[in-house]
């Protein structure tokens, strides 16, 4: 990622995520607590952990990893991307592609179930969710919001995305994609996926395709 806008709404991420920087900054909030990421520093997210990140004064330069969820790979990758920083003060596309080989990460593995109350994909609406749950669509949707950082119509809407980055990175074809991730069309899907994730769903799908 390079640039000034790097900053995302409140999203989350069905893997691991590794950022690390080489110039500028990043800066996540994550339960209203902030985070800064400076040259040679890295930061695990976990897997379904609500966040979002600002923007930055000056141009950005950092590599952004996504890693098997709960393995560990996350943490083990940082250690070894500051070793190397440590050690050379710079960092080539091979030497992140070998690094992220040593460890063994295959982007796309299961993620990690939410913690909490059913997945949106079991129920239709908000209320049917909350008859099940036996509570009043407000306390349902309070009580989601607390368990998940987010409410249950945004959680629903970052599953689908996630779910369509995950078929594109698989190399499907964006209306495709987008038909079977559950949006009604492909400039749905590709609004809804540029403002979670700053990037339109076919340069994504490019970029993931010539990294593989």
């Amino acid at each position: 990622m390079r640039g000034l806008d790097v900053a995302l709404p409140l999203h989350f991420h069905d893997e691991d995520q590794v950022t690390f920087t080489l110039s500028g900054r990043r800066r996540f909030v994550i339960d209203d607590e902030l985070f800064c990421v400076t040259p040679g520093q890295g930061m695990h997210i976990p897997a379904r952990t609500p966040h979002h990140s600002l923007s930055e004064p000056s141009e950005v330069v950092c590599v952004n990893i996504y890693t098997p969820a709960g393995t560990g790979a996350a943490r083990d990758l940082i250690s070894a991307l500051v070793r190397h920083w440590r050690r050379t003060g710079r960092m080539d596309w091979p030497d992140l592609t070998m690094m992220a080989a040593d460890h063994g990460l295959l982007a796309g593995s299961a993620p990690g179930a939410a913690i909490g109350l059913a997945s949106p994909d079991s129920w239709e609406t908000v209320r049917q969710a909350a008859q099940r749950a036996g509570m009043s669509r407000e306390g349902f949707s309070r009580r989601f919001k607390k368990w998940h950082g987010l409410p249950p119509h945004g959680f629903w809407l970052l599953e689908k995305l996630n779910e369509a980055r995950r078929l594109l990175r698989a190399g499907e074809p964006i209306a495709a994609v987008a038909a079977e991730a559950g949006f009604s069309d492909q400039s749905h899907l590709g609004r809804c996926f540029r403002r979670a994730f700053g990037v339109t769903p076919g340069r994504y799908r490019a970029e993931r395709c010539r990294a593989g």
